[in-house]
């Protein structure tokens, strides 16, 4: 057994150039820097010390080597190489027979206590090697490694390449590199560099035919590389291999050779990683380092398989930077990468969409049971951040956004399901940026198409892919801060993209693509319009229906022409008042007024008769086209080319004197916009005028424009009563205003507005009264301005019956008690005007009336139901028309005026109640009794004719 004691002996008494500071390592006695005057002095001393240890003379020492390195083919050179030679050589061969027994004869990795191995004889080994590859390994090198610039390794200019010496020196080092517990720091980084550019240059000099080598010895050799790769850092093998490949005065041969390795190593599981690692620690600053890395691995000469790994590794690659936040800064070589890759040819392009199409598979299709995650929450946030990075941080780097076109309607189902649940915000913004940024990228005919089968929920779009129906996103019982994605067994869950959609597009900056959606939107409509006039067309010439058939049909009406219009109107509507929305269609009123002009060249197709709900779409569009038109800077001389005939059309086919208003308005518009500094036509000044002051701030001005209105309406003005909805708006916008004296006169303004447009002003009153999200005075001042145009119409308010009286009773559901004491109040004064239309409401009036006085907690909410009853008996004027409602009436009323639980105010009003019924009876009986009583005999069936039983009611006109 070989004596390790004189090696660390002997290691003790050696010079060597640099050794590692005494403060890392305890307490050993280092020299910190060679005393002698030169490198020959220092490898004098070191040979000497070399023979003083190891008694071989230089020729049994070389046999010895060639033995123990199994490099018998060179067994026959033995005598040659012992000759003795310079120091460097002599110190080289020795040096490597004594790393080469310490090696074998210490068992580094060993913990056992008779294995350790002192800590500064370990520094000092550590040391000797970083020695004898110096004077070894890195003076044999082939001869291109010391030319070119930058130099990376160097020599005296008299020494000559030993390739014989190479190869025992390579051998050498083989036993003593991959023992890891050597690798302290960086320490074996300089001799593995050497090491390997020792084996490049055996390989390079067989390649050139300066040196032979058996086939089974090329393979060692590269068989060695492979054992470098695989035990020590991937990363530097990367940057020794980088290193070498800099040198561009290498021949042919050899560039050939690294850049084969630097493949190889490149398509080994792990090799992008490496990459990237070990060019980031040596790049230099005047290269990009994302450019070097793409360039090197998006090469179109890989082979299929090849390019198909490399996308693998740069996948992983992303995902391993997405989950570790330092690695983040790296991801962009990774994105580079993956884009040129995916443009090279169609191959990569099927593999990357199969990649994204595995990963979103599982909420597409899921394979667990009912009420069972689907899918971990972190994975899927994971996923989320993935695809948010791979497509959105850039525009040069990232996938092209096209990939996720048929994924779009399932990333908005899941942006609909998250944006319900807090502590979203950072997973609802990459699934915003995922959306807009496919949504912004797409040409205006996909861009169509897209928004279409959203506004009309198409599943056949372009192998559209849906989030699966029974999937939910709820709250995760066992960790708060996380949701949790189940497959329920409740059923399908129904939704409504485009909400989503606009919610979106108004908290983002994209101006342009919003007013681009927003014109999209617009366009469906007389789309939708010309379907609802065939629809109807088809429905007329049906033959009558058995009920379950009718039942189908209307809930399939329902849910495709009513809801589908209503879904996007209601966008519209939300998109319209956004800000930035605004700012874009004054900054675009052509385009607008373009899309407006093809609303009305479609209505000019359709027949004479329209629906009510067409006659106000018409009449919108034909405000909005007068009002962009005014405010518009530029000719406008085509859209009259193009206006004029369809709405001449128009104009001829209809009967509504309104819309006949609007389309002259708009014709003499076109006429007279030649003169682009003709601002106003003299006919509308005064109405321009007063529309001035009601938009004024100050409400005497204010005031004063209403009054103005006001007359101009009386008088029937032509150009106002066509602008009767514009009015309207301002109306209802300055009803908002805190002086009272302004909203006071707004109400004057509005019952002066019935007179022209009764059913539009009592329904968007009524919309106004119900609407929650209104503040609560503001809806009290709606409900008396119902009231006051129902005391205006007087008893021929009954065809608005159903809007009035449906208006107030959901009133007197509200949740608020001051809101529902109005509503009563409200319904009081209208029952005096309506009380014989009542009729068929008075059950669901009771029921209200009897609920309130029951579970209300509200006192004069209570007190106002009474006054109901009250005033209902105070506009009834034949009891016998109202015969069957007196009985309750009457009963209740009694309960109400006798009971001493009552309020006292309730009890008043229950008695006045009971008051008029009780003199409406007397004076029905005193009619009766002073009436002549006449007996008249009649035989039935003789000349009989039948007469209608008409009640004695002026208003009763069905």
């Amino acid at each position: 057994m070989t004596n390790i004691t004189k090696y660390w002996l002997l290691l003790e008494s050696m010079h060597f150039a640099t050794i590692n500071d005494t403060k890392e390592h305890g307490d050993a006695q280092y020299l910190k820097e060679s005393s002698l005057a030169n490198d020959m002095q220092r490898l004098s001393h070191n040979v000497r010390e070399f023979r003083k240890y190891i008694k071989l003379p230089m020729k049994d020492l070389v046999r010895q080597l060639l033995e123990d390195l199994n490099l018998k083919h060179m067994m026959g050179e033995a005598v040659e190489l012992g000759q003795e030679g310079d120091l460097a050589t002599l110190y080289s061969f020795y040096g490597i027979y004594m790393i080469k027994e310490i090696a074998n004869n210490v068992n580094f990795i060993s913990n056992a206590t008779e294995d350790l191995v002192a800590e500064r004889h370990k520094c000092l080994f550590i040391a000797c090697i970083q020695d004898i590859a110096q004077f070894s390994l890195q003076q044999h090198l082939h001869p291109n490694f010391y030319k070119g610039r930058p130099v990376l390794f160097s020599r005296p200019h008299d020494k000559k390449t030993s390739f014989k010496n190479l190869e025992i020196y390579v051998g050498g080092f083989t036993h003593v590199l991959f023992i890891k517990p050597l690798h302290i720091g960086k320490s074996l980084d300089e001799p593995i560099l050497q090491y390997m550019a020792g084996i490049f240059s055996l390989l390079m000099a067989c390649e050139d035919k300066e040196y032979v080598m058996a086939d089974q010895e090329i393979i060692n050799k590269t068989a060695c590389l492979q054992r470098v790769w695989l035990s020590l850092p991937k990363s530097l093998y990367f940057r020794n291999l980088m290193l070498m490949k800099n040198n561009n005065i290498l021949s042919s041969s050899g560039q050939k050779i690294l850049q084969r390795q630097l493949l190889i190593r490149l398509w080994s599981p792990g090799g992008f990683n490496a990459l990237v690692f070990a060019l980031a620690e040596c790049k230099k600053e005047e290269h990009s380092l994302e450019e070097l890395i793409s360039r090197l691995v998006a090469q179109p000469a890989y082979s299929a398989k090849a390019q198909k790994s490399l996308i693998g590794q740069i996948l992983n690659f992303s995902r391993a930077c997405v989950d570790n936040q330092e690695l983040l800064q790296s991801m962009g070589v990774g994105l580079l990468s993956l884009r040129r890759l995916y443009d090279l040819n169609d191959e990569n392009k099927t593999f990357v969409e199969g990649w994204l199409q595995s990963q979103l598979h599982i909420l597409i299709q899921p394979d667990c049971e009912k009420d069972f995650t689907v899918m971990d929450w972190c994975n899927f946030q994971h996923l989320i951040s993935l695809l948010f990075h791979l497509f959105c941080t850039s525009t040069v780097e990232c996938l092209p956004s096209n990939l996720l076109t048929s994924y779009l309607n399932l990333i908005l189902n899941i942006f609909y399901h998250v944006q319900q649940h807090n502590n979203t915000q950072l997973l609802q913004g990459h699934l915003k940026a995922l959306i807009l940024k496919c949504l912004h990228n797409q040409n205006a005919k996909d861009l169509h198409n897209i928004i279409e089968a959203f506004a009309l929920q198409r599943t056949d779009f372009k192998e559209w892919v849906a989030l699966h129906d029974c999937i939910c996103f709820d709250e995760n019982p066992l960790n708060s801060q996380e949701l949790r994605i189940i497959l329920t067994s409740e059923g399908p869950h129904l939704w409504d993209p485009l909400p989503a959609l606009v919610m979106i597009l108004k908290s983002s900056t994209f101006n342009l693509l919003s007013f681009n959606i927003f014109l999209i939107l617009f366009r469906l409509l007389p789309k939708l319009i010309k379907e609802d006039e065939e629809e109807k067309k088809i429905s007329e010439n049906m033959e009558l229906l058995q009920p379950e058939d009718l039942h189908q049909r209307i809930l399939r009406e329902v849910n495709t022409t009513y809801a589908r219009r209503l879904h996007i109107i209601k966008a519209l509507e939300s998109l319209v008042q956004h800000q930035p929305m605004k700012c874009m269609i004054n900054e675009n009123s052509n385009e607008l007024l373009r899309c407006l002009a093809d609303i009305l060249i479609n209505f000019s197709e359709l027949n004479k008769h329209l629906s009510e709900i067409n006659e106000s779409t018409l009449m919108i569009a034909l405000i909005l086209v007068r009002e962009i038109m005014q405010i518009s800077t530029t000719r406008t001389d085509d859209f009259q080319t193009v206006l004029s005939k369809p709405l001449h059309n128009l104009y001829e086919n209809i009967d509504q004197q309104s819309l006949k208003y609007q389309i002259l308005s708009v014709l003499h518009l076109l006429q007279g916009r030649n003169d682009l500094n003709v601002r106003y036509d003299p006919l509308k000044d005064q109405f321009e005028e007063a529309r001035d002051l009601v938009e004024a701030k100050e409400p005497y001005l204010q005031v004063e424009g209403i009054e103005k209105l006001i007359k101009l309406i009386n008088c029937r003005d032509t150009y106002t009563v066509s602008n009767a909805h514009a009015i309207a708006a301002m109306a209802l916008n300055t009803l908002k205003s805190p002086e009272s004296y302004t909203f006071l006169n707004c109400v004057r303004l509005f019952t002066a507005l019935v007179h022209i447009m009764e059913f539009e002003i009592l329904d968007l009153l009524g919309d106004e009264y119900v609407a929650d999200s209104s503040t609560l005075d503001y809806r009290l001042v709606v409900g008396e301005v119902i009231l006051k145009i129902g005391r205006e119409l007087g008893p021929l308010c009954y065809k608005y019956k159903t809007i009035l009286l449906n208006c107030f009773m959901t009133g007197c559901r509200s949740q608020l008690g001051e809101f529902r004491l109005s509503a009563f109040s409200n319904l009081a004064q209208l029952c005096r005007i309506l009380s014989y239309q009542v009729y068929q409401y008075f059950q669901e009036l009771l029921q209200l009336i009897d609920c309130e006085l029951t579970s209300g907690k509200y006192l004069p909410a209570k007190r106002a139901a009474v006054m109901v009853l009250s005033d209902l008996l105070e506009g009834m004027d034949n009891l016998f028309d109202y015969e069957e409602m007196l009985l309750p009436i009457y009963r209740l009323l009694k309960c109400l005026a006798y009971s001493k639980q009552s309020d006292e105010q309730i009890r008043i009003h229950a008695t006045n109640g009971l008051k008029n019924l009780s003199e409406k009876c007397t004076k029905l009986v005193e009619s009766i009794t002073a009436s002549c009583l006449e007996k008249e005999i009649k035989i039935l069936g003789v000349k009989d004719s039948y007469k209608r039983d008409l009640k004695n009611h002026i208003l009763e006109m069905n």
